[in-house]
């Protein structure tokens, strides 16, 4: 893909606009609709990428930008921002049957009524905090188009300071939520009703770590959930996705060589039990 259209918002949006409107015309299909949430940089594109290859089931290329759909600015770090949920529901509603969509959304009751009161499945991804972490940091510092990015690269000039940004957040505009406070909100997804949560870790095969065998087992949980076909998934199991724009090494544990130790002792501080309970050990 040309490295002028993943940093161009306006080419970007163009073409996902036609695609949608092309999604959107295909009234006619059939299928589950399906959800896809993650923290930001915890594997969306994973996971899209291996449902774009199921039978019969196509993106939607909807991804609901908090951006798009919050009422006023955010004037707290500890807070997250005030969404409009009807506007979140009209989203969804384009969505055809036999239709993927995606975003980043923290938990809230009035989202999870949304998607429980149209009977869509959800498939919550999970990945490591500090593999996130790290994911944060170069797809920031690389995006231009990012809306942290100047603010990020200007202030901050090494990665251990951009690292502590990340952690510690910021309360000044630009507004950073502590990485704290972001696990705390998308926590509740992990046991929320109708949601499968699935780990980065299981899902990204051989090419990051992980083994065959056990991506298998993964897609064959979502195809469970969501009813889907599962009669071709051990081909899918053994063959890797394509690369996607946002996936720089896709790496189990690569935190381990990335991170450096200061950095580490203050995550495993600040965000140690949540690392814990997402199921990550600290070692």
């Amino acid at each position: 893909m040309s490295k002028n259209f993943v940093q161009s918002a306006a080419l970007r949006s163009l073409a996902v606009r036609a695609y949608r409107l092309y999604a959107r015309a295909q009234f006619w299909r059939t299928g589950p609709r399906i959800f896809i949430n993650s923290i930001p940089k915890a594997g969306t594109h994973l996971v899209t990428a291996e449902l774009e290859r199921f039978q019969g089931l196509q993106h939607s290329r909807l991804h609901i930008e908090i951006a798009e759909t919050k009422v006023g600015e955010q004037r707290r770090p500890d807070a997250n921002p005030v969404l409009d949920y009807r506007k979140v529901a009209r989203y969804v509603d384009q969505v055809r049957p036999g239709q993927f969509f995606s975003a980043h959304l923290f938990w809230t009751q009035e989202m999870q009524d949304i998607i429980a009161a149209r009977g869509i499945p959800t498939v919550f991804v999970l990945r490591d905090p500090r593999d996130i972490l790290i994911s944060r940091l170069h797809y920031t510092a690389g995006l231009q188009r990012h809306w942290m990015h100047k603010f990020f690269t200007e202030n901050y000039h090494t990665d251990v300071e951009r690292l502590r940004l990340l952690v510690m957040g910021h309360e000044a505009n630009p507004v950073v939520i502590p990485m704290r406070n972001v696990l705390e909100s998308f926590q509740p997804w992990l046991t929320a009703p109708g949601v499968l949560s699935v780990k980065f870790e299981d899902l990204v095969g051989e090419r990051g770590g992980g083994s065959a065998a056990r991506k298998l087992e993964v897609l064959q949980q979502i195809a469970t959930h969501c009813g889907l076909p599962s009669g071709h998934l051990e081909e899918l199991a053994k063959t890797a996705t394509g690369s996607t724009p946002t996936l720089r090494k896709g790496k189990i544990g690569g935190w381990r060589e990335d991170m450096p130790k200061e950095v580490a002792d203050l995550v495993h501080r600040e965000c140690g039990d949540l690392i814990e309970a997402c199921g990550y050990a600290l070692d």
